[in-house]
């Protein structure tokens, strides 16, 4: 007698009363009867939801080496093999779907919505889109937005209440709870804990009262290195270095001008711009380390410690002051402070 295997699950056909069965009664000998009755596919299924039904019947020892040798014998079978262009358009379809959520993370996931996107009908979709994604529709759209939010808590300014507006909450509550199941740990702690962690220990200030200090600037800012001999240069010329001169960077705008502090204030003229870093209450941060990572510091003192705190920005600029020479301390072990002006009081001690 003639053996074959059916064409959909693979499985040997040894005998006419297991091939499957057309509409007139007629044995189908391509199929078992399992798979094919009365001239139709008794399930509509993908081949990986067929190859996962089909496993279910093999001993649990052995269906990893099943699996794995099925997946190479499937795309051959006749079933699989016509099906081979719709499951291709199938990847295609939910691509484009998946490009959407990811683009309207704050809209609601509207299945007739995301099923038209993908040319599928309502009724399939879900199916369609768990067999290739491996995961439920709405377990990967929030899934999606939890990780952007834990991202956003990383990277950006952005309060909870904002990023719940971008990721279609309802509330700020209702991310937070979402958040803390997903993560097991709330928002505003998870983004304590990634500074903590990032510049090992948490960010602590001085809160202080500081002087004025007299500045000098550069009228013509040179590139990297060169502004500041050109300015140490200067300041050598025209006598102005001395054992109290620091070497500051002023945050404007974004941008960090060099400069120097200088006694008395300066005249401005053709080579230099002269200002005055005001006196009043400021955080000081202390950063040890490569020079190189003081504005990721800077970045987290405005994404966290600002936000997180009782305190407000006063309208002048926030400047660093480096402590050590480059010249002759390693990058490692250099100092330098952040100096943040603040402008609401607390009830925090300030240093005298």
């Amino acid at each position: 007698m003639k053996k074959c295997v059916c064409q959909s699950c693979g499985m040997p056909l040894h005998k006419p009363d297991m091939y499957g069965t057309g509409a007139d009664g007629s044995h189908i000998e391509e199929y078992c009867v399992y798979c094919y009755r009365n001239g139709q596919f008794t399930q509509e299924v993908t081949m990986e939801e067929m190859l996962r039904l089909c496993a279910n019947f093999v001993e649990p020892h052995s269906r990893d080496y099943y699996l794995a040798s099925m997946r190479m014998q499937y795309p051959h079978l006749k079933r699989w093999a016509r099906k081979e262009d719709t499951q291709h358009q199938y990847y295609k379809s939910i691509n484009r779907v998946l490009e959407y959520i990811r683009q309207n993370l704050s809209q609601q996931a509207d299945l007739k919505t995301l099923a038209a996107i993908a040319h599928i009908s309502p009724f399939h979709f879900h199916r369609i889109f768990r067999s290739i994604i491996g995961e439920s529709l709405a377990g990967y759209v929030q899934r999606l937005r939890l990780e952007f939010v834990a991202r956003q808590l990383q990277e950006s300014a952005l309060s909870l209440g904002e990023l719940a507006l971008r990721t279609a909450y309802s509330s700020e509550q209702a991310l937070s709870r979402a958040f803390k199941k997903y993560f097991g740990i709330p928002p505003k702690a998870f983004k304590v804990s990634f500074y903590h962690e990032k510049f090992h220990g948490a960010i602590v200030p001085r809160i202080c009262r500081v002087a004025a200090r007299n500045v000098i600037f550069l009228r013509q800012p040179a590139e990297g290195s060169a502004q500041w001999q050109k300015l140490y240069t200067y300041g050598l010329m025209k006598r102005l270095l001395s054992d109290s001169t620091e070497s500051i960077e002023v945050i404007c705008g974004g941008v960090f001008l060099p400069s120097l502090s200088t006694r008395e204030p300066q005249a401005e003229n053709p080579h230099v711009l002269a200002a005055v870093l005001p006196e009043g209450r400021y955080a000081i941060f202390t950063h040890k380390g490569d020079p190189a990572r003081l504005k990721e510091l800077y970045k987290a003192i405005f994404d966290y410690w600002l936000p997180a705190g009782n305190y407000s920005l006063a309208a002048s600029e926030p400047y660093i002051v480096y402590l050590s020479h480059p010249a002759t301390v390693a990058p490692e072990n250099r100092l330098a402070e952040i100096y943040i002006p603040l402008a609401e009081k607390s009830s925090r001690p300030i240093e005298k």
